[in-house]
């Protein structure tokens, strides 16, 4: 897997309203509750959940 393909791979959710997205970067404002928060990366990185998709441990 390039670098390239784990950036757009990566899951970001919300920790105002939980809206997960897969997109390079976290987006601003929130395109489901409308506002300026916090993304968490929760994309899977381990061999638990295979590396990809989003890390269950994390939502």
């Amino acid at each position: 897997m390039s670098e390239k393909d784990k950036v757009e791979e990566t899951y970001w959710k919300c920790t105002n309203c939980g809206y997960t997205v897969q997109v390079p970067v976290p987006p601003e404002p929130c395109p489901s509750c409308r506002k300026a928060c916090e993304f968490h990366n929760v994309t899977c990185y381990a061999p638990e959940c295979g590396f990809t998709g989003i890390d269950p441990r994390l939502t």
